[in-house]
């Protein structure tokens, strides 16, 4: 099921100053006359003895900017008098159902209670939706034990099948490129991925494309990139937020700060690759 995309999804309810959210499991729309939608959760949760309280909740789908937030209602949470579960989400509290909602979600739905069944080790819980609404920001998407969003998915698929415009294809673009694939698959397995996929739209896209493929080129941002994501130690869950870490990537220069152009555009650069004759690697 790790190979299935999901949107990630964060449950929220309340009852007076009480308020609690998790981050849920095989969010999937049940019905649609009546809309019912269904999630599961473990176990003696908390979260599930709230639930029974109130009869109510919100079903938050996140944004591709809020993986932060699926990370934070994923952890054991502990009430105390002076610590809430959401002092550090921006939310507020539905006018429909008085439950929370996190802001700039890609969408909400408010939910009543359904029914609720016990499968093996999970509750399932089934809400009707009585309200629902969204905004324009794609939602965040959970795949392959990492997350990644609708944007993500488009340039890739676009990049594969060489129809991102050459106009498209920036200095950050090859970033997006080769951070979606060392992410998803490592080093030794991105980088024959990545090879064979610029030699693809290079091909594509022939008369358009100025320059030939060029091996030093590719493994430098390889190596680059690769690099960051160790620094980081992986902890990026979207490509915003790994080049928000590691900003000297987005420099358009960043090149020619270790090549020399007429050694990095030289007949060997293309074919095979060169050591940085400028500065090391790091």
């Amino acid at each position: 099921m790790r190979l299935v995309p999901s949107a990630v999804v964060v449950v929220t309810t309340g009852d007076g100053s009480l308020k609690r959210g998790v981050t849920c499991s095989s969010f999937t729309s049940v019905s649609l006359h009546p809309p019912i939608i269904s999630f599961t959760m473990q176990l003696h949760s908390r979260m599930h003895r709230l639930l029974q309280s109130t009869q109510r909740f919100a079903a938050n789908v996140l944004s591709e900017q809020q993986a932060n937030y699926s990370v934070h209602f994923s952890r054991p949470f502990q009430d105390s008098s002076d610590v809430c579960q959401f002092d550090s989400i921006p939310h507020h509290s539905s006018g429909h159902l008085g439950v929370p909602i996190l802001n700039d979600c890609s969408s909400v739905l408010q939910c009543s209670t359904h029914d609720m069944h016990t499968v093996g080790d999970h509750h399932v819980w089934y809400g009707k939706v009585l309200h629902a609404s969204q905004n324009d920001t794609p939602p965040l998407l959970y795949y392959d034990r990492s997350y990644r969003s609708i944007g993500d998915e488009t340039f890739i698929r676009a990049f594969e099948t060489a129809t991102l415009g050459y106009e498209e294809w920036t200095h950050e673009a090859h970033l997006r490129m080769a951070w979606n694939y060392l992410t998803l698959h490592g080093k030794d397995k991105a980088t024959p991925i990545i090879r064979q996929g610029i030699r693809n739209y290079i091909d594509q896209n022939y008369g358009k494309v100025k320059n030939v493929y060029n091996e030093t080129i590719t493994m430098f941002f390889i190596h680059m990139v690769h690099t960051a994501i160790e620094l980081t130690n992986s902890s990026c869950r979207t490509f915003e937020e790994f080049l928000e870490a590691c900003p000297h990537l987005s420099d358009p220069q960043l090149l020619s700060h270790h090549y020399s152009l007429s050694r990095v555009h030289s007949s060997e650069a293309r074919n095979d690759w060169l050591e940085p004759d400028l500065k090391p690697l790091p």
